[in-house]
Order: structure tokens, then C-alpha cells, then sequence
């Protein structure tokens, strides 16, 4: 049988923590899981008091908080699978946002799908929830849609820690810090890291039935934020290819795509007066921008900024 620690990385969203907190309590599930969490605020320590508060009230499963001063996700997340790959007889280490739910089944899907296929990483579905009513063109952007594959199997990659599977195995091979701390806060370094395993030989996994559900404030439901995720987005892809490729050749690769965001988000946005439709093409344009900051080296820190409670 696995023995999975679930990681959470937190910071300032008490009232998401609690929410994923419990979707865990609530797993219907032959597994004995472990829960860490790592707060990211070193002033408000919210995550802190939480796990401390749950613990307290009798939660179901093993619960530890650390505290991690330094801002920055590959920080707290190379924090956390310390920690997991400390604990002894693990086998794999989950993780989940602080503003995502389980859905009942979600651990078991998630070991399932890894034992079927021999992956040594498996990726889940995650669905989307408005914490508030949201304008018919905003609910049919791209962005804000399901992230699912249709079905489960073998994939090429995963890109996302929002929900995955880790083998314990995996993640010792790729050092004592595998999450790239020059992408501090500027997302992208769970890619970064996938993108390496990939590279090493390690196979990928989907789990269409593990499933969780995202939490999506008002904040991100905005022309401005959904412009600026195809930004951050395209600059984060561009940087894991220099990084892997060098500046030439992720330049050489990418350029015909870079001129084609920018022709079509830019010509396309003008033909047509469907706000929704605009916003989706100049995403591309954005897109491409954010394209050749990556390849310049200039960093937009997304998640300096904290959304969501």
C-alpha cells in the first residue's frame, strides 16, 4: 500500500485552506494519508492557525505546519517535499492549492491511475467554481474552463502541481531542491520541473476521475487579469525552453508562433465587437508579448500578489 503525504502551500487564504482541509477529512478512501502544510506568510501566519485551530478539533488524519519566511512558491514548495521525502516509509507525495477542493474519490483515483499505467507522475482534473456571478463573455474564456483530457492513460506531460501525484522515487532524483527558485513568483516552476522529469525519462499519467474543484474570485474574472495570465503564461513557457535550450534555439522554435500571436491577436481583436471574442485574441497577442520577456530574461511576478481568501 502507498504511503502519501498531501502537500498544501498557503499564504493569506484561511477560509480556501479550510475548504481543501476538509475536502481531505472527507476522503473515501483505503489509503492512510499524512497532511503537511507550509505558510508562506511569515506576518499574518493564517495557514499556521488554521492547522493548529483543526488539529485541535479532532482532525481525521496526521497534520503538521511549517512556516516558510522567504515569499515564493518553488520556496515553499521545495519546503514541503523536504519534509514529505523526510517522513519515513513515503512512497509519493500529493499536492493540492489552497483554493482547491477534493472531490470524495480524488486520492484513490490518483493511486489508481499511477499503478495502472507505472507513472511516476499523474496529473488530475480540475474544475472551475465562481465565488461570485460573472459576465457571459468572461464564463467562455479559455482560462476559466475545465482542465480535463476526456480520459485517463499515459501522457507526454503534465505541467501543473494544481493537482498531481508525485512518485517519492521521482522527486529524490531530481535533487534536494527540485522547484527552480528563480521563478519565485513568477509561476512556472512546476513546469519547469515536470519538464526535467520528462527529460529524464520519468512517465506521466492522467487521472480523468481524480477531480478537483477550483475556487475563482471575482479578482480573476477581469479583462486585466485574464490578459495578464496569457502574459505570465507565455513569458513561464518561454523561460522553462531557455532554460533547457538556451536563448537561440527557444528563439528559433518559438518564433513563428510569437509572429502569429501577434498578427492574429492584434488583427483579430479589431474584427469583431464581441467583447468576449476580443479578450481571447488579445490573449494571443499578450501571449507572445509575454513570449519575448521570457526570452529577454524580464520577470512579471503574477503571484506577488495574493487572490482569493
Amino acid at each position: 500500500m502507498p504511503k502519501i503525504i498531501v502537500c498544501i502551500a498557503t499564504c493569506n487564504r484561511p477560509q480556501g485552506l479550510r475548504r481543501t482541509l476538509g475536502s481531505l477529512a472527507a476522503q473515501q478512501t483505503r489509503h492512510h494519508l499524512e497532511i503537511l502544510v507550509a505558510d508562506n506568510d511569515a506576518n499574518r501566519q493564517d495557514g499556521m492557525a488554521v492547522v493548529e485551530q483543526m488539529a485541535a478539533q479532532g482532525y481525521r488524519w496526521p497534520i503538521e505546519a511549517l512556516l516558510v519566511a522567504e515569499r515564493g512558491i518553488p520556496l515553499v514548495r521545495n519546503a514541503l517535499v523536504a519534509a514529505a521525502l523526510a517522513r519515513p516509509g513515503v512512497t509519493h507525495v500529493a499536492m493540492l492549492d489552497d483554493d482547491e477542493a477534493a472531490s470524495p474519490g480524488w486520492i484513490d483515483a490518483m493511486a489508481d491511475t499511477a499503478a495502472r499505467w507505472e507513472a511516476d507522475i499523474v496529473g488530475g482534473a480540475v474544475l472551475r467554481e465562481m465565488d461570485s456571478q460573472i459576465a457571459p463573455w468572461a464564463a467562455r474564456h479559455p482560462l476559466l474552463a475545465p482542465k480535463q483530457r476526456g480520459q485517463s492513460g499515459p501522457v507526454a506531460l503534465v505541467d501543473s502541481t494544481a493537482n498531481v501525484l508525485m512518485a517519492a522515487t521521482a522527486l529524490r532524483a531530481m535533487g534536494d531542491r527540485p522547484f527552480d527558485d528563480r521563478m519565485a513568483l513568477t509561476g512556472g516552476s512546476d513546469k519547469q520541473l515536470f519538464t526535467r522529469m520528462q527529460r529524464r525519462g520519468f512517465r506521466f499519467g492522467w487521472s480523468e476521475e481524480a477531480v478537483v474543484t477550483e475556487l475563482i474570485p471575482a479578482s480573476r474574472v477581469t479583462a486585466k487579469w485574464l490578459l495578464m495570465r496569457g502574459y505570465r503564461v507565455g513569458m513561464t513557457d518561454m523561460m522553462v525552453e531557455r532554460f533547457h535550450k538556451g536563448r537561440l534555439r527557444a528563439l528559433l522554435g518559438e518564433a513563428p508562433r510569437i509572429v502569429a500571436g501577434f498578427l492574429i491577436g492584434s488583427l483579430g481583436a479589431v474584427a469583431t465587437l464581441d467583447r468576449g471574442k476580443r479578450v481571447e485574441r488579445l490573449g494571443k497577442l499578450y501571449r507572445a508579448a509575454g513570449k519575448i520577456a521570457g526570452l529577454a530574461g524580464f520577470h512579471y511576478e503574477e503571484y506577488r500578489k495574493v487572490h482569493g481568501a
